[in-house]
This record gives structure tokens, C-alpha cells and sequence, in this order.
């Protein structure tokens, strides 16, 4: 059956109303956790100005929450990116539905995959004060036939297949992410909040902890106490 979200054209989140369409995923309760854990750090840390880079942004439903939950901070620039180009467009009209189209900058990008290059990139401060946030496709590729017809029938594959064990995309975003941090005038990301299969806690902590060592790693757990969130925090002490 074809989902009630795309029918009516709209789902809430982050009590906002944000349009959806068959081209991006719908937004779910847990991911509003992504964006609770971006708002709890910027509230510990007193850093000027500050970077967000949503990576896969799908309907901007984090951008754009964000963009609206810390219209009051100064110095914060919102950068969303998505591999596709017509969850961009649905990304774009939601921003503009929301008055944040100004705030934020989106861009057709495999991850990470040279936006360095990007000029709205090169025109920002961000090499020390950067928050990535992210939720990728982490279904195993063998799972997505066993979705509910619901999912599986009628969601974008691209924006479900994680691969062979659902978390091939996270690894070449955390390698993206050493190969900007150990280039000359590197990137220095203090927080990266992920979004992660419900089976991936103890994989996704060693994966992180393999790319970055010297950082804090927690997995948290969502509303259904099942691990769900990926936080890799730079010790700033």
C-alpha cells in the first residue's frame, strides 16, 4: 500500500510540515534526534562561527529544522547535500516553504566528493568549527527485499541500499572526512551525528573509532530504546 505521506503530499517533523514526494525518503520521528544532538551541542560549546553540513539531506527535513531552531545564533551557515537531483529540488521548495531558503546552501554532491572545491564552500570559516550531520542509507543490501511492501514498493532504493552490511556509505564518508583532515589546511569537525541501522551499534562505534581515534564515540538509542544515533565528538579539553 502506498504510503499515507506520499498520498497527502506532506509529513510532520520537528513539528514542521514538510513536503515529500516518491523521490526522497520519508522523514521518521528518530531522525528528529539528529537534530536535538546538534542543538544540545551548540549549547555547550560557545565557538563562532559554526559550520553545518548535512550530508544526504533528502527532504532538508534536518537543514531546515536546524536552520529554524538557531535562527537566533549568529555565525551559523547550513550546507545540505544530496547525490540526488530531485530530492534536492523537494529540499529547495521545502526551504522556501520555510522562509530558510537564504540560510541554507544545497548542493548535488556524492557525499563529501569534492565540495571542497565548491566556492560556497571556500568562502566560509570552517575549518575548525564544523558539525556534520548525516543520515545515509544504512539498510544491508540483502534486508531491502524484506521491507514492508509499504517501504521496499514505493521509497527511493537509493535512499535505503547501505550495501552489503548497510554501512559501506558511512565508511567512505568518514574517509572523506580524514582525507579533508589531513590535507594542508584541513577540516577539524567537532561533532559528526549519525543516523544508523538499529543492528550497527557495535559496528558502527569500532568503525568510528577506527577513523578517529582520539575522538569521543557514543551510540545512543531511540524513542523504541533500539541504537540509533552515532555521535563522534572531538575532545575539546
Amino acid at each position: 500500500m502506498k504510503p499515507k505521506q506520499y498520498i497527502q503530499g506532506w509529513v510532520e517533523f520537528y513539528k514542521l510540515k514538510f513536503r515529500v514526494t516518491p523521490d526522497v525518503l520519508i522523514p521518521r520521528p528518530e531522525t528528529e534526534l539528529l537534530v536535538d544532538e546538534v542543538i544540545r551541542f551548540l549549547q555547550t560549546t560557545n565557538s563562532e562561527p559554526i559550520t553545518i553540513l548535512d550530508i544526504g539531506t533528502g527532504t532538508g527535513n534536518i537543514a531546515i529544522s536546524l536552520a529554524k531552531n538557531l535562527s537566533h545564533l549568529r555565525g551559523i551557515t547550513i550546507i545540505a547535500t544530496d547525490i540526488s537531483k530531485k530530492a534536492l529540488k523537494v529540499a529547495k521548495q521545502n526551504a522556501n516553504l520555510h522562509g530558510v531558503k537564504k540560510q541554507i546552501t544545497f548542493i548535488q554532491r556524492d557525499l563529501l566528493s569534492s565540495i571542497h572545491n565548491q566556492s560556497v564552500v571556500r568562502s566560509h570559516t570552517i575549518l575548525d568549527n564544523l558539525i556534520i550531520v548525516s543520515n545515509l542509507p544504512y539498510i544491508p543490501s540483502a534486508r531491502i527485499s524484506y521491507l514492508d511492501s509499504s517501504v521496499g514498493d514505493f521509497e527511493p532504493k537509493v535512499a535505503l541500499d547501505g550495501g552489503a552490511d548497510g554501512f559501506e556509505l558511512y565508511r567512505k564518508l568518514f574517509q572523506q572526512i580524514k582525507k579533508f583532515e589531513r590535507a594542508p589546511q584541513g577540516w577539524k569537525p567537532k561533532l559528526i551525528a549519525c543516523e544508523i541501522d538499529y543492528t550497527h551499534g557495535e559496528l558502527a562505534a569500532y568503525e568510528a573509532l577506527k577513523y578517529f581515534p582520539n575522538f569521543d564515540v557514543e551510540v545512543k538509542t531511540d524513542f523504541a530504546h533500539k541504537q540509533r544515533i552515532l555521535t563522534i565528538k572531538r575532545n575539546l579539553f
